[in-house]
C-alpha cells in the first residue's frame, strides 16, 4: 500500500509540472498572435531591437524593467516582449545593469499557457518563458566570460584555463573554455600539451580538452592516454575521433589498447572492423580477437559487417578446424551476422559436414532455410 501512496503522490506532482499557476491563463494560438501584432507592441519591439543593435545594454535592461511592470500591457504582449528583449539581451557585452535585470527576470514563473495539441489531452505549455529566457541568458554570458578568459590564457601560452577547466563545476564555464580549445590557433594548444597530458594522468578531469588537442594535434600519445585514464564518454568519443584523424597504424594501435579496457572494448572492435574493411592489419587482429571471450562476439560482428567472401572463406576455414562448441558458435555467428552468398556457403559445408553438437547444427539448418 504504502508504494502505491507514492505512485499515486508521484503521478500529481507529474501533472501539476504542467498546470499552470494560480493567476495564469491558457490562450490559443490565434488569440496570441492578435496580442503581439499591434502597432503599438510592434513599435516597442522595434524599439529594443534598435537598443540591442547599438550594443546599449543598460538602455535595453531598463527598457526590459518597464515592460515588465507595465499593467496596461496585455499579458501575452509583455511577455513576449519580454522574451525577445532577453534573447537580444544575450548577443551583446552585458553592463552590470543589465545584468541585474536578467537576474531579476530569472525568477519570473510563466503566466500565459497554449495548448500545443488540444487532442492530447488538456496539457498546457507556457506560451512564453521569460524566466527561462533569463536563465538561458545568464549561462550564455557565463559561457561568453570564460571563452574570452581561455582565449588570453591561451594567447598568453598560461596554462591557467587547465587549470580552471579541471576546477570548474558549471556547465557553461566548461563549454567556453572548450570553444576557446576548439578556435585557438594551433601554435597555442600546442603549449597547453603537457599540461593537459599532466592532468588526465594525474586524474583530474580535463578529458574533453585532452580530446580536443589529440584530435587538433592528432597526437597518437594523446589519443592513448585518452584510452587509459578518460572517462567512459570521452574515451568513446576517442575511439572514433583516432581512426578519423590518425593514420591506419596509429589508429589500430590505439584501438587494440582499446580493447583491454573493459568498458569501451566492444565499441574498440567494432572501430576497428571500420578500418579493416582497408586494412589487412585490423583484419588479422579481428580474427585474433575471436580467441579472447571478452571481445569476441564484436569480432564475429564487426568480420560480418564487411560483407567479404574472402572473410567468409577464412571464416569457414577456420570453422572446420575448431575443436570445441564454443569456437564454432562464434564462427556460426559471424557468418550468419554476414549473410552473403559465401557466408551461406561456408554455413551449408558446415551443416553437411556434421561437426558441432546436435543442437547448433540444427540451429545451422534452420538459419540456411529461411
Amino acid at each position: 500500500m504504502p508504494g502505491g501512496i507514492v505512485r499515486i503522490c508521484a503521478l500529481a506532482l507529474a501533472l501539476g509540472a504542467s498546470t499552470p499557476a494560480l493567476g495564469a491563463r491558457v490562450v490559443d494560438a490565434a488569440s496570441a498572435r492578435r496580442a503581439i501584432s499591434t502597432p503599438a507592441v510592434m513599435a516597442r519591439d522595434a524599439g529594443l531591437s534598435a537598443l540591442a543593435a547599438a550594443g546599449r545594454a543598460t538602455e535595453l535592461a531598463a527598457r526590459l524593467e518597464l515592460i515588465a511592470h507595465d499593467g496596461s500591457l496585455e499579458d501575452i504582449a509583455q511577455e513576449w516582449l519580454l522574451d525577445r528583449g532577453l534573447h537580444a539581451l544575450a548577443r551583446i557585452e552585458p553592463s552590470p545593469a543589465a545584468r541585474a535585470t536578467v537576474n531579476r527576470l530569472s525568477a519570473r514563473a510563466p503566466t500565459v499557457f497554449t495548448r500545443v495539441d488540444p487532442d492530447h489531452g488538456e496539457r498546457a505549455t507556457p506560451l512564453y518563458d521569460a524566466g527561462a529566457t533569463a536563465r538561458f541568458v545568464l549561462q550564455d554570458w557565463e559561457r561568453d566570460a570564460a571563452r574570452t578568459a581561455a582565449h588570453a590564457d591561451l594567447a598568453a601560452r598560461s596554462p591557467l584555463a587547465v587549470a580552471r577547466f579541471a576546477q570548474a563545476a558549471s556547465e557553461p564555464v566548461l563549454s567556453g573554455i572548450a570553444d576557446a580549445f576548439r578556435t585557438a590557433p594551433t601554435a597555442e594548444i600546442e603549449e597547453q600539451r603537457t599540461a593537459v597530458a599532466a592532468a588526465l594522468a594525474q586524474g583530474r578531469r580535463v578529458d574533453a580538452l585532452a580530446l580536443i588537442l589529440a584530435e587538433r594535434l592528432a597526437d597518437r600519445d594523446l589519443f592513448a592516454q585518452l584510452v587509459d585514464y578518460a572517462d567512459e564518454r570521452e574515451a568513446l568519443a576517442a575511439l572514433a575521433a583516432a581512426r578519423h584523424t590518425l593514420d591506419s597504424t596509429s589508429s589500430l594501435e590505439t584501438l587494440v589498447r582499446a580493447s583491454r579496457r573493459a568498458d569501451i572494448a566492444s565499441a574498440a572492435v567494432l572501430e576497428a572492423g571500420r578500418l579493416a574493411a582497408d586494412d589487412s592489419a585490423a583484419r588479422r587482429f579481428l580474427f585474433e580477437a575471436l580467441a579472447d571471450p571478452g571481445i569476441a562476439p564484436s569480432a564475429a560482428a564487426a568480420l560480418a559487417a564487411l560483407g567479404d567472401p574472402g572473410v567468409s572463406a577464412e571464416v569457414g576455414r577456420r570453422l572446420s578446424l575448431a575443436r570445441s562448441d564454443g569456437e564454432r558458435r562464434l564462427l556460426v555467428l559471424a557468418l550468419t551476422l554476414d549473410g552473403g552468398p559465401a557466408a551461406r556457403a561456408e554455413l551449408d559445408r558446415f551443416a553437411r559436414s556434421g561437426a558441432g553438437s546436435p543442437q547448433l547444427l540444427a540451429k545451422t539448418r534452420r538459419w540456411l532455410e529461411r
